[in-house]
């Protein structure tokens, strides 16, 4: 699969290369110069577990996702964008914050309801619906939050549609929260998500600027969901049509979580975590579900998209299309997530995310660019592109792509930060430097340029000394200035709500190290007020 994905992908982009010389920005440029073009309306799509590679317009031939490829057509790629950290609510923080776990002080999967009335995970921070909904914006919120208690509109939203926590154990017939309203929806969530997204765009008639945050749940791609007998619109034809997959051996992190190593030393029965990844592993259904999934999802932003158009919006709406995380589906022997091994294996299957951005009045069709960008721009891009006469995020490393986005030459620091829990990533384009909080385990070195798969560790080649201090330098630099030592896990921090106790069974590595730890809580801490 990685000859056929590095051709199509290397077509894709001189594709995409090509069409910028024949449709120019010209009068729309100096029409926005001019200050003759409104703010934007604003939409945010946000899947879930999403490699990149799934894509056609990343360079998949396999799945079809051709309203997604459109996008791209008609707008920027960014070929190297990263997430933040390894699962769903440290990333969908970094998005809405600008900021990292470490500052946050989200580091894993929340809990889908805590003991503490609408308790929202991010409130004391700025965060990008109540800047937008400061600015004059109508906010909605429809599909994935899992950053509070989900019952009531959090953090600016006007409009509310979600559903329970943020782990999807089936796309069908599921209980969902509507503006206050409670009930079980009838068929498939991502079709039920597009409805509603399509229903709060028609909604808006006073003229004012909307900012809908599109949050599907799907591909998701995580057992037991995907392990799950194929059904609906496009089961069939990927039944008949499996799209590939990289047939490795069990990575030694997830067959070592499977085998149960670690205080107890007991063997953990088949039916766990582990083992429902390990099953997916070179299982055809898990890549039926994983397609049919991703070209659902597709279809709906092809009914989004037409339905701006049908009002006349398609001009003046700014789409911004990315995921929470990345997700390996065999590549390296693993399945899923970040957090599905343990140690946590951070490859770029599981950092990068796909990054597409249109809007027709600003960007010019078919760009491409390769600069490294981090999770944490988007939140300052969006704000950019509002026109948001405050764009301060207090302690982000985060900047503006905006420039980027428009083709335009300017100075850029290619490097991307990661973390999860236990494991913290440097990368440029040459080089991907990550450590582990573990003394026992082994830090990596690789050269992207020789070896974009990762799949020779350089860590213990004595020539590359000089290059693996000044990136360890780099990255301990980096989370020194930002964290705060409150939820810097590498100083002796905590998080919000939990760790890794309740999945995992494995806080003591932080207690046995740190003395004074303090559990994971849940507290109600002070609203950020927008100036």
């Amino acid at each position: 699969m990685n000859d056929t994905y590095s051709l199509a992908k290397w077509f894709s982009f001189i594709f995409f290369a090509a069409l910028l010389f024949v449709n120019p920005l010209g009068a729309r440029s100096a029409e926005a110069k001019a200050g003759k073009i409104k703010r934007p309306n604003i939409i945010l799509i946000v899947t879930d577990n999403q490699s990149e590679r799934l894509l056609g317009a990343y360079g998949n031939t396999h799945i079809k996702t051709p309203h997604i490829d459109q996008l791209a057509a008609e707008g920027s790629l960014v070929a190297n964008a990263f997430a933040a950290s390894g699962v769903c609510s440290p990333t969908r923080a970094a998005l809405l914050t600008g900021l990292m776990p470490s500052q946050t002080g989200i580091h894993v999967a929340l809990p889908p309801v805590v003991d503490l009335e609408n308790w929202s995970a991010i409130e004391e921070f700025r965060n990008l619906p109540s800047a937008l909904s400061a600015a004059g914006y109508v906010t909605g919120l429809v599909g994935k939050y899992h950053l509070g208690n989900h019952y009531k509109p959090q953090i600016g939203f006007d409009h509310w549609v979600t559903f329970h926590g943020g782990h999807t154990t089936t796309f069908w017939d599921q209980e969902v929260v509507d503006n206050g309203e409670t009930y079980r929806m009838q068929g498939h969530l991502t079709d039920f998500w597009t409805d509603k997204a399509i229903e709060f765009v028609r909604d808006q008639t006073d003229k004012k600027p909307f900012f809908l945050m599109l949050a599907y749940n799907g591909p998701y791609m995580l057992p037991p969901t995907v392990l799950m007998e194929p059904r609906g619109k496009h089961a069939a034809y990927y039944s008949k049509n499996i799209p590939p997959m990289p047939q490795t051996p069990i990575h030694p992190y997830l067959e070592s979580w499977a085998r149960g190593k670690g205080p107890t030393g007991q063997m953990v029965k088949d039916g766990t975590t582990a083992w429902r990844a390990i099953r997916a592993l070179n299982n055809p259904i898990a890549m039926i579900n994983t397609a049919a999934e991703m070209s659902l999802l597709d279809d709906g932003i092809g009914r989004l998209v037409a339905s701006l158009k049908a009002q006349g919006l398609d001009e003046d709406t700014l789409i911004v299309f990315t995921s929470d995380q990345g997700s390996s589906y065999g590549q390296h022997g693993l399945w899923g997530n970040t957090s599905w091994s343990f140690p946590f294996a951070a490859y770029n299957m599981n950092m990068r995310v796909p990054l597409i951005v249109r809007y027709p009045r600003l960007i010019a069709a078919g760009q491409t660019t390769d600069r490294i960008v981090n999770q944490v721009d988007i939140f300052p891009t969006i704000l950019d592109y509002a026109n948001v006469a405050d764009k301060n995020i207090p302690n982000s490393s985060g900047k503006s792509i905006v420039s980027i986005l428009e083709g335009k030459n300017t100075d850029w620091d290619d490097v991307a930060f990661f973390e999860f829990v236990t494991v913290r990533v440097i990368e440029t384009p040459k080089w991907k430097y990550s450590k582990s909080y573990h003394d026992d385990v082994t830090a990596e070195l690789y050269d992207l340029e020789a070896d974009p798969e990762e799949l020779n560790n350089l860590i213990a080649v004595s020539e590359h000394t000089k290059i693996i201090e000044q990136l360890d330098q780099q990255l301990d630099a980096y989370f020194t200035k930002y964290s705060d030592s409150k939820y810097d896990l590498w100083r002796g921090g905590t998080a919000k709500a939990q760790l890794l106790g309740n999945h995992y069974g494995k806080d003591y590595i932080f207690s046995d190290r740190f003395p004074d730890w303090k559990t994971p809580k849940v507290e109600k801490l002070s609203p950020y007020v927008e100036k």
